[in-house]
């Protein structure tokens, strides 16, 4: 078995970009310490300097910081490599007024390339739970409000967007300044990693947990994934149970997708809800659209193995075969699939990764995958090209399942084996799918 306390991986920028600061990295590690005992502390820690989880007005309220520092600017920015969006800034001065409004912004980039995202929307928020600010996924994003002039700060208001999405921002740092060259703190929450105290190195567990601590897993998947690449899958296993104890008081958990809420962790209404989303846009794609489309990938698993949504995962995920037969026309009938979702209420959004996001009328996130018919075989993006023969998916089958119906291909099995391997019956929360091949596979879907 692979110890937790031997030789520490290097933790740097290609870990997360923002790491404990003069962390010194030795060869050997504290193995005195044992699991509990690294647990407690990592824990006792973590409740005398709590993380502000701010959310939006109507989840929880903002984040309020008092400062007296003085400045024209003042930038607000993350520490890790995600997008970053918010709802409302609010910055007033020593006379009790919102100084915000108005003013001009300088962002690291916007989602989309779209202005409406470019913050200065964000100063003049509604307080709703929108997103009126909003970067392309990047290292460490930010966005800065110019003043004007140089002010006197009292109060710095910010309202987080709604939704699971709202633990994007929380590495929040606030800072100040005169000439954006020289930058005062105002406020981190990530300072509980910034002052941890320990009496000799940090070991492995012991970071992955700190960072867990503050929502940012990436430190927690390398090292599973160390243990995993080594066989070791007890510890991989055991780390994971243990960084999802320390987060479930939050309602999230270490998912396929960074910390969500999963479906464990979701109320029958909400997984009721998921449900009946799930079966309206099916049903339009099929019936009104006129394209065979069917639950696939995690969710397919979990109805065919369990007759429910699997515990681990935290999103739904559908396919639809392509009646048309050019890579063209594939991209063609693709943009018209989306355009037409549109007009039943679904808004969607190309990930950027070959498949689209869809966010359903009752405020239900899926993701849509394309795939079409080829010498026999139908080809489905992710899992795999001229793989499984079309008629182990088409015509489709339906079943009901959790009160609502639902569309199926012709044989599952053929595509939970080419997916998750022939031990698809063996539930694995660590499990990890290969993107490389896929992008390969299908890289045209990526245009």
């Amino acid at each position: 078995m692979f110890s937790f306390f031997k030789k520490k991986p290097v933790i740097n920028e290609q870990a997360v970009n923002e790491p404990l600061n003069n962390e010194i990295i030795n060869e050997q590690a504290d193995e005195t310490q044992s699991i509990d005992a690294i647990v407690e502390k990592v824990i006792a820690h973590i409740n005398a300097h709590p993380m502000t989880h701010f959310r939006s007005e109507s989840e929880g309220g903002p984040l309020r910081v008092n400062t007296n520092n003085k400045g024209r600017f003042v930038r607000f920015s993350l520490q890790t490599d995600v997008s970053f969006h918010l709802d409302t800034i609010e910055i007033y001065n020593k006379d009790g007024r919102n100084i915000a409004p108005g003013k001009n912004t300088i962002i690291s980039s916007s989602y989309d390339n779209d202005l409406k995202y470019s913050g200065e929307g964000a100063l003049v928020g509604k307080k709703n739970g929108g997103c009126n600010f909003h970067t392309q996924r990047e290292k460490n994003p930010w966005l800065i409000v110019d003043l004007g002039t140089v002010r006197n700060l009292d109060e710095i208001v910010v309202y987080n967007r709604s939704g699971q999405f709202y633990t994007r921002a929380l590495s929040l740092k606030i800072e100040s300044s005169w000439d954006l060259v020289s930058w005062q703190p105002i406020f981190d929450n990530w300072s509980v990693l910034k002052n941890y105290q320990n009496e000799g190195d940090i070991s492995p567990l012991e970071n992955a947990l700190l960072y867990a601590a503050v929502l940012e897993g990436t430190v927690a998947k390398t090292l599973i994934n160390k243990y995993r690449s080594d066989n070791d899958n007890e510890s991989a296993l055991k780390i994971h149970n243990l960084v999802n104890g320390l987060v479930r008081k939050h309602g999230l958990a270490l998912g396929p997708h960074g910390f969500t809420q999963t479906f464990e962790l979701s109320s029958p209404e909400r997984k009721k809800l998921v449900f009946s989303e799930l079966a309206l846009i099916l049903k339009v794609i099929n019936e009104d659209f006129g394209a065979p489309a069917f639950i696939s990938s995690g969710t397919l698993l979990g109805i065919v193995r369990d007759g429910q949504f699997i515990g681990h995962d935290d999103d739904v995920d559908i396919c639809y075969i392509s009646q048309v037969e050019t890579e063209e026309e594939v991209l063609s009938e693709r943009i018209r699939l989306m355009e037409f979702l549109k007009t039943k209420g679904f808004n969607t959004a190309f990930s950027g990764i070959a498949h689209y996001w869809c966010h359903t009328p009752k405020g239900i996130n899926l993701d849509i995958f394309t795939g079409f018919t080829e010498e026999g075989f139908c080809s489905m993006n992710p899992i795999g090209r001229r793989e499984v023969k079309a008629e182990d998916v088409l015509p489709l089958q339906k079943i009901q399942s959790n009160g609502v119906e639902l569309y199926l291909p012709r044989n599952p099995e053929p595509l939970l084996v080419l997916n998750y391997g022939p031990n698809w019956k063996t539930p694995d929360p660590l499990w990890t799918f290969n993107w490389g091949k896929a992008k390969q596979d299908f890289q045209f879907l990526y245009l």
